[in-house]
């Protein structure tokens, strides 16, 4: 499943992308997998999702942990070159831009959901998810603008998800 997802995006990534203004694009994109890294690593023991292989990921990409590294080293450098590259002008657009590309990975994590390749943990759920997406690409596009007024929001977002989610801190 999620080595289709992988070929979906590389597909989008390729056929879509701005390639031409990709090192503009690099401060951003390198401050999404450092943020995924960061969930992924500091929340290992209280994951609210993860990731099992199913079909050909069995082989390919065997445990949730594989599948977390491919997702910011495989998938994100593919979408980012279509998102910011493509990133309308008028914020009334952007809007729209922004939701289309939550719900898209909605629309994925959903089908990874259906065919049980996501499980969710301690009151996550797809809503949740969806609530993240919408958040994620707005803090990207933000981040594109203005850096350092990303990783403030990306910091008050972290708290709030704390507060609500109550993971243990590991000594």
């Amino acid at each position: 499943m999620q080595t289709s997802f992988s070929i979906f995006f590389i597909i989008i990534g390729l056929l879509f992308g701005v390639w031409s203004r990709w090192k503009e694009f690099y401060p951003t994109l390198l401050f999404w997998i450092i943020a995924n890294l960061l969930y992924s690593t500091l929340l290992n023991h209280f994951r609210v999702w993860e990731y099992i292989p199913v079909g050909i990921d069995k082989i390919i990409l065997p445990t949730h942990t594989i599948i977390c590294l491919k997702i910011p080293f495989l998938t994100y450098p593919f979408v980012i070159p279509v998102f910011l590259g493509r990133l309308p002008k008028l914020l009334s657009n952007k809007i729209g831009w922004i939701i289309f590309w939550a719900l898209l990975f909605e629309v994925v994590e959903f089908i990874a959901y259906l065919n049980k390749s996501i499980t969710y943990h301690y009151g996550w759920s797809l809503l949740w998810s969806l609530l993240f997406n919408l958040v994620t690409f707005t803090v990207l596009t933000v981040h594109y603008w203005k850096p350092w007024i990303a990783w403030l929001l990306s910091f008050i977002c972290i708290i709030i998800l704390f507060i609500i989610f109550q993971p243990p801190i590991p000594r």
